[in-house]
C-alpha cells in the first residue's frame, strides 16, 4: 500500500504548552475540565498549514469531547498538532475519568447539560466543538439547543442509532465483563479471569477495529495493540463504568429529532469504520444543514490513532474556514441539503 506522506500541519511543541485543571460540580456531581493552551500565548502565535498564506489564527477554543472509554489525557497527538494554535477543553465528564459516577438512568441529556456547564464556568461564550463516537450525541445536542454557543461542530464516528450487531455484541460484552468483575462469570480463579479479560478486550478491539481491512488501513496492527494493553489495564471500577457506557450507547436514539440549523458543520470518519460506517456518519450530517462529509482513506472508527496527524490537518482546516476540497487523505467533500422534516426527525 502507498500513501501520500503526510505533512505536519503544526511544529510539536509540547514543551510550549499549559495546562490548567478546573474543579467542577453540577447537580451533586464532581469532575474536571482540563484546558492545554500555548505558554504563554504571546510567545506561540498559530502557524499556518503548509503552503498557506495570510490565514487567520483560530479564534474560538476547541471543545473535544471523546469517546466512552477515554478520558481528558486520551488525546496526546490531537494535543501536540493543535494546541498550538487554539486552546482545546477537554472534560472527564460524570461517569469518565476522575468524575464521580454517573446512574444507569442518566444519559446523553444530563451530559449535555453537564458540558454546558463547562463552557459556563469557563466563561467561553462561544466554542468549536469535536464529538467523537460516544461524544458525538453530546457534541450533537449541544450545537441543537444552543446554536449561538457553537461556532463550528465537528461530528466523528457517528451514527444515529447503533446498529442491530454491534448492539447485541456490546450488551453480551456489557453483561459478561459485569458478571466477571462481580464474580459471577463463568471462569474460575485468576487464569480464568484473566481468559475472560483478554477475550473481551479482543472482541471489543474487534468492534472499533476493522481487522477485515487491516492491509488498507494505515497503523491497523499497531491501534488494535495499543487498545488491548488499555483495556487489559482496567481496573474492575473502571470496567463496571465501561460497561455502563456501553448500555448507553444501546439507547434506539443517540441523534435527537429535530436537525441543526445555523451552525457550519463537518461529519467525518474513516472509509472502513465499521462501528459507525459511512453510512452511519451520512445519514447524521443529512440531518445537519449544509454539512459538509469527508471519508479520511486507510483508516476506520479509530483514525485519530491511526492517521493522527491527516486527522488534525482535517480538524485545523475546518477550524479555519480553508477548502477542504483535494486533500490526498480524505475524499472530496458532500455538501449535504437542507434537512426536511422527515429526514431531520
Amino acid at each position: 500500500m502507498t500513501l501520500s506522506p503526510a505533512v505536519d500541519p503544526v511544529p510539536v511543541a509540547a514543551g510550549l504548552l499549559h495546562e490548567q485543571h478546573v474543579p467542577l460540580c453540577w447537580r451533586g456531581l464532581r469532575y474536571t475540565a482540563r484546558v492545554v493552551r500555548p505558554d504563554p500565548p504571546e510567545h506561540a502565535p498559530a502557524p499556518s498549514p503548509p503552503g498557506d498564506t495570510g490565514t487567520p489564527a483560530v479564534t474560538e477554543p476547541l471543545l473535544l469531547l471523546g469517546g466512552a472509554l477515554q478520558d481528558m489525557y486520551s488525546w496526546p497527538r490531537l494535543e501536540r498538532r493543535i494546541a498550538p494554535c487554539t486552546p482545546i477543553v477537554l472534560v472527564d465528564l460524570p461517569g469518565t475519568g476522575t468524575a464521580d459516577d454517573l446512574a444507569p438512568d442518566q444519559g446523553f441529556d444530563l451530559l449535555t447539560e453537564a458540558t454546558l456547564h463547562v463552557l459556563d464556568r469557563l466563561a467561553l461564550p462561544r466554542v468549536n466543538v469535536l464529538g467523537t463516537s460516544y461524544g458525538a450525541p453530546i457534541a450533537y445536542r449541544i450545537a441543537q439547543r444552543h446554536p449561538d454557543r457553537v461556532a463550528r461542530l465537528l461530528l466523528a464516528g457517528t451514527t444515529r442509532r447503533v446498529s442491530a450487531p454491534v448492539r447485541a455484541l456490546l450488551r453480551e460484552v456489557a453483561d459478561h465483563l459485569e458478571a466477571v468483575v462481580r464474580g459471577r462469570g463463568p471462569a474460575a480463579g485468576d487464569a480464568g479471569r484473566g481468559a475472560d479479560r483478554r477475550e473481551n478486550a479482543e472482541r471489543l478491539v474487534d468492534v472499533l477495529i476493522n481487522k477485515g481491512a487491516r492491509e488498507r488501513v494505515e497503523q491497523s496492527d499497531a491501534a488494535r495493540r495499543l487498545l488491548c494493553r488499555q483495556f487489559l489495564r482496567t481496573s474492575p471500577a473502571e470496567t463496571l463504568r465501561n460497561a455502563a457506557c456501553h448500555r448507553r450507547l444501546l439507547d434506539a436514539d443517540l441523534i435527537p429529532g429535530g436537525g441543526i440549523r445555523g451552525v457550519p458543520a463537518l461529519v467525518f470518519t474513516g472509509e472502513h469504520d465499521i462501528t459507525t460506517t459511512p453510512d452511519d456518519n451520512r445519514s447524521v450530517a443529512a440531518t445537519i444543514e449544509g454539512a459538509a462529509f469527508v471519508l479520511l482513506r486507510h483508516a476506520d472508527h479509530m483514525a485519530h490513532l491511526e492517521r493522527d496527524r491527516e486527522y488534525a490537518e482535517l480538524v485545523l482546516r475546518f477550524l479555519r474556514d480553508l477548502p477542504l476540497d483535494g486533500l490526498p487523505f480524505c475524499t472530496d467533500p458532500e455538501y449535504l441539503p437542507r434537512p426536511s422534516a422527515r429526514r431531520a426527525g
